[in-house]
C-alpha cells in the first residue's frame, strides 16, 4: 500500500508556511522511509506519511514531549515490531486534524535536535 498523497501535499503546504523560504528550498528532503515518505530536515527526520492503514503520521518530537501529548486525542504510542519507540508519536485521523499542531512540535523538536 502506498502512502496518501493527499497528506503528503497538505504537510508540504503546513511545512511551506511554517518555515523560512530557504530551509523550506535548501534543506527539506523527502525520502523513502518506514515504508512511507519521511520530511527531513539536515538530515533529521521530522514527521513520516505511512503506509500503513490505521495510523497514516509518525511524528518526531522527542521524549519528553511524547509525554506531555500522549493524552491528546488522536496521538498514540509509536510501535516498532510491538515494542514502544520513544520520541515518536503516530496521529490517527482525528490526530490529524491538529497536524499544524504537531508539525510545529516536530519542527521545534528537530531545531534541537540540528543546533
Amino acid at each position: 500500500m502506498a502512502y496518501s498523497q493527499s497528506l503528503a501535499q497538505q504537510i508540504r503546504k503546513i511545512l511551506a508556511l511554517k518555515l523560512p523560504p530557504q530551509i523550506f528550498e535548501e534543506e527539506l528532503e523527502e525520502k523513502k522511509l518506514f515504508g512511507g515518505l519521511a520530511f527531513m530536515i539536515r538530515g533529521k527526520m521530522v514527521l513520516t506519511v505511512s503506509s500503513r492503514k490505521d495510523e497514516l503520521v509518525m511524528v518526531r518530537i522527542g521524549k519528553e514531549m511524547e509525554k506531555q501529548v500522549l493524552p491528546r486525542t488522536g496521538a498514540h504510542t509509536t510501535l516498532m515490531r510491538g515494542r514502544p519507540y520513544h520520541g515518536y508519536i503516530n496521529l490517527d485521523i482525528e490526530g490529524q486534524k491538529e497536524l499544524p499542531y504537531w508539525i510545529d512540535l516536530a519542527l521545534s523538536y528537530n531545531q534541537e535536535l540540528t543546533k
